[in-house]
């Protein structure tokens, strides 16, 4: 198991390296209110033209916002989703996922990268024809609950996974709960801030197991 710990804990240095990015991107500033949320994720949980319409303003902040989204968009496709993924099907599989249980793990986040996909390819399509139309804001909905309610499941699951004899793993994999069980209920209730803190503090939790079963496998493995 050290050696998926150790791949585990190098795809999520990549993912909170490559989240720190977004923050850097020249432009990203939101034109209008976004409820305090982020500019990215005030985009994705947008339900209205008119939500889209006062996110992105008016001239010259318009067209700086759009672009600074794309390259956002350009690095969440080819950095971030696959780095997250990568992330959390290895810390299912350190955990000790076995057979039909590695297969659902697998299928949660795969499903759940390809919706966030999705997501940014409709995303684009509203860039190119703000501020786009019914149609692609009802699927963009559907992509964004649909990858945020299968990545807190997911993530849940790794939790319980890990959550066996060892009063250690008990800890880590209790943090590793309440965290995807806040963003589950953030998801619903809906309040963005409590969904995106739950993912959180449950992917930091699950980076510091990794990093410690990679020095110390004994700490988190199966028989201790």
């Amino acid at each position: 198991m050290r050696k998926a710990w150790r791949w585990c804990a190098a795809a999520g240095i990549v993912a909170f390296t490559v989240s720190s990015l977004f923050a850097r991107i020249p432009g990203l500033v939101a034109c209008g209110p976004t409820g305090g949320l982020e500019p990215i994720i005030a985009f994705e949980l947008a339900r209205t033209t008119a939500d889209v319409a006062t996110l992105f303003g008016a001239e010259p902040c318009t067209s700086t916002l759009v672009a600074a989204q794309k390259t956002g968009l350009l690095l969440d496709g080819l950095g971030f989703i696959p780095s997250y993924t990568a992330f959390l099907i290895l810390g299912a599989i350190a955990a000790g996922a076995r057979g039909r249980v590695r297969q659902l793990a697998l299928a949660l986040f795969l499903s759940a990268a390809l919706s966030d996909e999705i997501e940014g390819f409709l995303l684009g399509a509203i860039l190119d024809r703000l501020p786009g139309t019914p149609a692609l804001l009802h699927g963009l909905w559907w992509a964004v609950h649909v990858k945020f309610g299968l990545l807190a499941l997911g993530t849940i699951q790794i939790g319980a996974i890990l959550c066996n004899t060892s009063w250690r793993r008990r800890i880590a994999a209790g943090i590793m709960i309440v965290g995807g069980l806040f963003a589950f209920f953030g998801l619903v209730a809906p309040s963005a801030g409590t969904m995106m803190q739950g993912f959180l503090i449950a992917w930091v939790a699950l980076l510091l197991t990794a990093l410690v079963a990679s020095f110390w496998p004994r700490v988190f493995s199966t028989d201790s």
